[in-house]
């Protein structure tokens, strides 16, 4: 280009500079104006935002209390007015932006509702749960308090402020109306004063509550609304339960809940009923009973390992007098009462907020990806308004108000997303993660909310705003006469190999739990769930062990074999899936040890015909019969995991145990074991067979046992018959618990399914929007390449070799995403691998599997760019020169 056309086209670069900032100072000093500011000052104003700087001193002062406000609102306008242009940039980015802060914002609010927010009780800081630290069975693990040893505590501690006993039961309420099973709470007498609750009505329980003599109780407040209208007079009225007459002491506040988490207790009484338990040993005297829960509020300035500590002594002492069923050694087992709530739920949901922090990664390169294909297709306009005076930092403040417009508009579109959101996971995991329903969008979740808004700003405007600042000034008006509006290609290539890696990083992780819930759901529970309804009926605690509750259950059994589709039915205690345990210690005959290093294993109670009715096959020796009774030499059967973990290469049938749940008979202290029956899950989640020894139920009877009934027609209409079969014989036994097998296994599942499909939605969104990136960043790549296309395609390159072309630069992106995202999928996986349930495939497999999906998807992304670069006409594309 000679010296002439150079003078020529630079005069038309500057009058179509000029013309275009006089038209931006025109429309910005009319706003100016309108908003108040005089005509004058406006004008100013306007030429100084965009780049001239020629301002008198008189002038200056006639605008700068103008500038500070003025300027922010003008770049607000400003950055909206530009993405008003650009609705389809703007779109794609909030978008993205709503995606990520959504689900971020979802998952913290289960987070918050979990792990961070405090009891809903004064002080709850203090509030600790109590356990002791149990050796039997080899592994060392926490085991709950009997009443001998928490009385003990109770005594002996000055570190404790209130230690509060208590266990589940269940109470049938009746004389209001239909008999109904409440679910209950067993306490002792300081619950309300250590969480520092006042009832509703009433008082709360005292000291003179826990004598035998006894008969007080607290009503939940929806139990109070429900059962007694809300009757302000029911303080001191009796009402009877399980038969007895109760005094109604109190009514507790409406959103009063404990045992901590479980919302469905509604009734409080103490430990009085278990003083007067009609056994030869009540079982608050009871040194092996081990069922009770211990919560205790620590005194001001008291340290957990200080309480420890002194539990510890008071251990030692009963373990110097008692030394069968007391350790001598240090064996308390102090936790704030919050992480005892969250349990073993705390490892998933972090990890999910791991994961779903990755996502909001991945929306944010994608995000920065379109912002550095903006910034350059806005080149031409930045290097004007340099040009004329506006200097570099002015130009990327208004680049990082724009930023902060999208940043803001997605926070607004996620918030929304994630009040829908929050309500859906508190459905998907309800029941199996405490305080789950407590999940709200509150005011630290908006805080966080509002803090990723700032954060994804400075992550995704930070490489367009660096590209700015180093940018060329001259370039870009000179290629802008060739409309060429290249730039920052490497740095958006290595943004779509960033999202690559963290999509593969999730799509794994997901595979993984797929995998595992795959291998879950395939396991052989042991028994024939179909065609099985279980339910309970509320009984007096009184005729637990009298001839009179045995005759009533036969009768029920007797009615339900009666009636049309049923094959069988039976009692047990527990139920499999149900996820209760009774475990207990007992002692070999041929292999005697002392008490404090007995084995254990968990027990359950069943009628003769159980095995039959549920479906678990008997494999060596016989079954129970009636003629298993009281009278009859006592007798146990196996399940083949306990055979094989206590007699392993024996025939267990033939020996003899002491179990350590016996009766009063002296004579039962061993039991023959006389047949084994395969394994039955009595947990759907545990990997592993559990050991199991059953009881004859007539030889051992046991409070409160579950009914299973088998039918071959519908379990619906069989659960319809169930409270007129009971009501026939006994009209206050109210029925309760009526569950098909089927159901209750799938709730068993809620914990695995509702972490895969979390985690899951994550994988789709990230994969989802690596495909856009990747989709992006080759379709940017084929606009400005357009003239050199058109130069190969006229100088004889053939479609194959330009659809080569872009298919390359794809490939090795998706390859160096692979490469990097294969090493971060290996460490998340060993995260993961925490809180399966099954064993997954091999990791080589998952991990090419998910390789794989990630090359399809990016395949797909890449097509349409590469064939739109094969058709690229080169007449077109050199007609620009």
């Amino acid at each position: 280009m000679n010296f002439l056309q150079q003078l020529i086209l630079r005069r038309k670069l500057d009058r179509d500079v000029d013309d275009e900032i006089s038209e931006h100072i025109a429309e910005k000093a009319a706003e100016l104006e309108a908003r108040g500011m005089p005509p004058a000052a406006a004008l100013l104003a306007a030429r100084r935002e965009f780049g001239n700087p020629a301002l008198t001193a008189e002038q200056s002062r006639e605008v700068w209390h103008y500038a500070p406000v003025e300027e922010l609102l003008a770049d607000l306008r400003y950055a909206l007015r530009q993405l008003r242009r650009a609705p389809a940039f703007a779109a794609a980015a909030i978008v993205t932006l709503a995606l990520g802060i959504g689900a971020n914002t979802a998952v913290f609010s289960v987070v918050n509702a979990v792990v961070l927010r405090p009891l809903p009780f004064p002080d709850s800081h203090r509030l600790v749960s109590v356990l002791v630290r149990s050796t039997q069975g080899g592994t060392p693990h926490p085991e709950e308090l009997s009443y001998p040893q928490f009385f003990e505590f109770r005594k002996h501690t000055a570190a404790i402020e209130h230690l509060v006993s208590y266990h589940d039961t269940s109470m049938a309420l009746s004389g209001a109306g239909d008999a109904v099973n409440v679910p209950s709470e067993i306490v002792s007498w300081d619950l309300f004063d250590a969480l520092r609750v006042q009832p509703l009505a009433g008082r709360a329980f005292q000291r003179d509550d826990e004598a035998a003599a006894a008969h007080t109780v607290i009503l939940g407040y929806q139990l109070w609304r429900a059962k007694f209208n809300a009757d302000p007079s029911i303080v001191g009225r009796t009402v009877s339960l399980n038969r007895e007459p109760y005094t109604v002491i109190g009514v507790a506040p409406r959103d009063f809940v404990f045992p901590l988490g479980n919302r469905d207790v509604q009734l409080w009484t103490t430990l009085a009923v278990d003083a007067r338990s009609n056994t030869k040993e009540p079982m608050t005297e009871q040194a092996g009973a081990r069922f009770l829960q211990a919560i205790a509020r620590l005194r001001p300035g008291i340290s957990i390992p200080r309480a420890t500590a002194e539990l510890d002594s008071v251990e030692a002492a009963l373990g110097r007098q008692d030394p069968d069923n007391y350790l001598q050694v240090p064996s308390t087992w102090i936790t704030p009462a919050v992480d005892s709530l969250v349990g073993d739920s705390r490892r998933p949901i972090l990890i999910l907020l791991g994961a779903v922090g990755l996502v909001l990664l991945v929306a944010c390169a994608n995000v920065a990806n379109l912002l550095l294909a903006r910034t350059a297709e806005r080149e031409r306009e930045f290097a004007v308004r340099a040009s004329i005076g506006a200097g570099r930092g002015r130009i990327v403040r208004q680049l990082l108000t724009e930023s902060f417009t999208l940043a803001l508009a997605g926070s607004a579109a996620g918030i929304l997303l994630a009040i829908a959101g929050v309500k859906a996971v508190a459905r998907l995991a309800a029941g199996s993660i405490p305080r789950i329903e407590e999940a709200s969008i509150d005011g630290r979740v908006l805080a966080f909310s509002i803090a990723l808004a700032f954060v994804t700003t400075v992550l995704f405007s930070l490489a367009p705003a660096v590209r700015l600042a180093r940018m060329e000034l001259i370039s870009p008006l000179k290629e802008a006469a060739r409309g060429n509006a290249a730039g920052g290609g490497k740095f958006r290539s290595a943004l779509v190999v960033f999202q690559i890696a963290l999509g593969l990083v999730l799509v794994s992780g997901a595979g993984l739990l797929a995998s595992s819930f795959g291998q879950l759901m395939r396991r052989d529970v042991g028994f024939r769930p179909d065609g099985l309804l279980t339910f309970s009926i509320g009984l007096p605690r009184s005729l637990a062990n009298v001839p009179a509750h045995l005759a009533f259950e036969s009768r029920v059994i007797d009615r339900l074999r009666a009636l049309p589709g049923v094959t069988d039915a039976a009692l047990a205690v527990p139920l499999p899936l149900a996820g209760d345990e009774l475990s207990i210690s007992f002692n070999i005959e041929e292999r005697p040890s002392a008490p404090s290093k007995h084995p254990v294993s968990d027990i359950a109670f069943v009628t003769p015909d159980y095995f039959r009715t549920v479906g678990i096959p008997l494999q060596e020796g016989r079954g129970f019969t009636e003629n298993d009774n009281a009278s009859s030499e006592p007798v146990l059967i196996v399940n083949r995991a306990f055979a094989d973990k206590f007699f392993p290469g024996e025939n267990a049938i033939g020996k003899r145990i002491e179990p350590g749940a016996t009766t009063d008979d002296a004579r039962n202290g061993m039991r023959q074991i006389v047949g084994i029956v395969a394994n039955a899950s009595q947990d759907a989640l545990s990997s592993a067979p559990t050991p199991i020894y059953y009881y004859a139920a007539k030889q051992l009877p046991w409070c409160c046992a579950d009914y299973v009934v088998r039918t071959t027609g519908s379990v619906a209409a069989l659960a319809s018959s169930l409270h007129s079969v009971v009501a026939s014989i006994d009209p206050s036994a109210p029925v309760y618990g009526v569950h098909p097998m089927k159901e209750t296994l799938s709730k068993a599942f809620t914990a695995p399914r509702f972490q895969l499909l979390l985690l899951g939605a994550f994988a789709a969104i990230a994969l989802l929007l690596s495909a856009v990136g990747l989709y992006g960043v080759l379709a940017y790549a084929v606009l400005s390449r357009t003239r050199e296309i058109g130069i190969r395609v006229a100088l004889g390159a053939n479609r194959a070799i330009v659809l080569r072309m872009v298919l390359r630069q794809a490939a090795l992106l998706v390859a160096g995403g692979v490469a990097i995202g294969a090493l971060g999928a290996i460490a998340g996986n060993r995260l993961i691998n925490t809180i399966i349930y099954a064993p997954p495939m091999p990791q080589s497999i998952l991990l090419t599997a998910a390789a794989l999906i990630l090359v399809i998807t990016a395949a797909v992304a890449a097509i349409v760019p590469a064939l739109r670069a094969a058709a690229v006409d080169p007449i077109q594309a050199l007609r620009t020169e």
